[in-house]
């Protein structure tokens, strides 16, 4: 995952692979396939270790609206501690967006976030914590896209600021939809 995070898919090759893996060739074609079997294995344990993790700060007891800024003020300091890295979903959106398998992998993680978001809204709506008039899946659907966003900007040295602002702005949404 690191190898892929870092590189990417073309950018990683099958003697850096086995390398960092410490396994011959044959063990990796056994194992997985071919180096596409290991990039798909490693996008679906990235997704599962990143939105699962996401997921249970939403699940969390208490307020539910402070676990969903929760997880959106947890961008900004990813940001800020690994910049340069990015998120490996973004980078597997970006460089394997002709790659059907791949993309079933991440859109699968993507659903699995906004639905974890959107649930975590509903319910804070169900306690009051969200105004009437608010609409959960669409404040969802707007913090899935920014998280991603700012997975892609994160990958740019100097973006700790601009990802700084939008997470701003993303709180300051919440607050208005807020009761």
């Amino acid at each position: 995952m690191v190898l892929f995070r870092e590189r990417g898919f073309e950018g990683t090759s099958v003697p850096e692979l086995t390398s960092a893996l410490g396994i011959c060739r044959q063990s990796l074609y056994s194992t997985f396939g071919d180096k596409r079997g290991l990039w798909l294995e490693a996008l679906e344990r990235y997704g599962k270790v990143e939105v699962d993790g996401k997921l249970a700060l939403l699940e969390a007891a208490g307020s539910p609206l402070e676990n969903v800024r929760t997880v959106v003020r947890g961008l900004a300091a990813m940001a800020t501690s690994c910049p340069g890295e990015g998120c490996l979903t973004v980078t597997a959106m970006v460089e394997t967006r002709d790659d059907a398998g791949a993309l079933a992998v991440v859109e699968r993680h993507v659903k699995r976030l906004e639905g974890g978001l959107s649930a975590a809204l509903v319910a804070a709506k169900a306690v009051g914590e969200l105004a009437p008039g608010a609409r959960p899946e669409r404040l969802a659907r707007a913090l899935i896209t920014s998280i991603y966003g700012i997975g892609l900007l994160s990958r740019l040295p100097s973006s700790g600021p601009r990802i700084a602002d939008t997470v701003s702005v993303l709180l300051a949404l919440l607050d208005d939809a807020a009761a």
